[in-house]
């Protein structure tokens, strides 16, 4: 057994938590599992596991080795499936990773009409909070224009602008007035993305110029989700992107306010692992995301 096999072998005992439940997957005898793990071993010349009778453990070489061998396990998947699957239609395992707001509301719509076009790629969709993307280990994550990232090792591509709207329920706006200027907005219910009572919106408007006003949350929460509801059930007057609500907007749940107001410019971003060859399952999605937002 080469190497790579018995890295592949160790990463199986990883993530199974024992060398016996490793060996009943991979349907072979633990004392081979053991074998084989002591050669990879003393072939790297450092101990990766701490073993006892009833666990295992990574030590701190082993922790840094199980990092580097998961994703470059993937990508040999890949290889594989690609290599055999030439000339045809992509396949395999795909995972994205975004906050919950974009993954339920931005990209499920995309990725279901992605799966009816790709049925051979298998989606994983995992929420993950903006602080912790690009995740390392998913093969894309999709959030906000990142002020930061490692250039070195990750590849960030621009899908589409977007702008926060104002936007309130008919059952709202019937109870409490239309507002009809950005003052009036203290006057009303407000639900702003935050923990904080009071707060201020910007707006910019067609002529450039900016105006801020100091607004009172009406339900403090740092859940998009909560927001939105609210908003539906008649809570008051929601700052959000558009392309957050197009249900509630296609069945008149919510209304625009105001649309010659709107925040600055934001951008939403794809990234994913800077690598030699960008498999196929990959290039396709990321290829039909840019197209889907382009007609947006």
């Amino acid at each position: 057994m080469d190497a790579f096999n018995r890295a592949l072998l160790f990463k199986q005992v990883v993530e199974q938590g024992s060398l016996a439940a490793a060996a009943r997957a991979m349907s072979i005898n633990p004392s081979v599992v053991s074998k084989r793990l002591a050669e990879l071993e003393q072939q790297l010349g450092v101990q990766l596991l701490r073993r006892t009778t009833r666990r295992i453990a990574l030590t701190e070489a082993g922790d840094r080795f199980y990092q580097q061998i998961r994703p470059l396990s993937s990508q040999w998947q890949t290889l594989l499936d690609e290599t055999s699957n030439l000339g045809k239609t992509p396949k395999g395992k795909l995972s994205i990773a975004a906050p919950q707001p974009l993954l339920s509301r931005m990209l499920l719509p995309q990725v279901i009409q992605f799966k009816n076009r790709h049925s051979g790629i298998d989606v994983l969709l995992q929420a993950i909070a903006y602080e912790q993307l690009p995740l390392f280990n998913a093969d894309i994550s999709i959030c906000r224009k990142l002020e930061t990232f490692d250039s070195s090792t990750t590849i960030g591509v621009p899908l589409c602008d977007y702008r926060n709207r104002l936007f309130a329920s008919p059952t709202y706006l019937a109870k409490h007035g239309i507002p009809d200027a950005i003052a009036t907005l203290s006057q009303h219910q407000c639900l702003a993305y935050g923990t904080e009572q009071d707060m201020t919106w910007t707006f910019e408007h067609a002529d450039f110029s900016h105006k801020s006003v100091t607004i009172t949350n009406a339900l403090p929460s740092d859940n998009t989700e909560v927001l939105i509801n609210a908003a539906v059930l008649g809570q008051g007057i929601v700052y959000i992107p558009a392309l957050l609500i197009t249900a509630e907007l296609r069945r008149s749940e919510l209304t625009p306010l105001l649309t010659d107001r709107q925040s600055q410019i934001f951008q939403a971003w794809a990234y994913f692992q800077k690598m030699d060859y960008i498999p196929q399952k990959l290039r396709v999605f990321v290829d039909y995301l840019k197209t889907s937002y382009s007609k947006t």
